[in-house]
């Protein structure tokens, strides 16, 4: 179970600097992840993800030229899927929930 986002501006930001400090290589898979899922799939409780599609989308994420770039991304999936672990304390960034940011420093 997860919920929905409901944190203060600060929140967010601290979040949104969270992930852009996240390594480039887990940057590179949370994007994959999110290309990999079928797109109408992407934002329901049961997300379907294509592993045959996965490598392909791996080496487009690692051709991306800069990590702002693919964090900005990244952050635009999370905005729109607007979940969080219970509690609320972290963001998640994947389709799955198995990659998260924390929403405090």
């Amino acid at each position: 179970m997860s919920w929905e986002w409901s944190h203060t501006v600060e929140a967010y930001e601290t979040a949104y600097n969270n992930l852009h400090a996240l390594p480039r290589v887990e940057l590179n898979v949370i994007y994959a992840e999110i290309l990999a899922t079928r797109q109408k799939t992407r934002y329901t409780g049961d997300p379907e993800f294509r592993q045959n599609r996965y490598p392909k989308c791996l080496a487009f994420a690692e051709s991306l030229l800069a990590d702002d770039i693919i964090a900005d991304a990244i952050w635009e999936f999370a905005e729109e899927l607007r979940t969080c672990d219970n509690g609320g304390y972290n963001a998640h960034v994947c389709p799955y929930g198995c990659h998260t940011v924390s929403f405090g420093e």
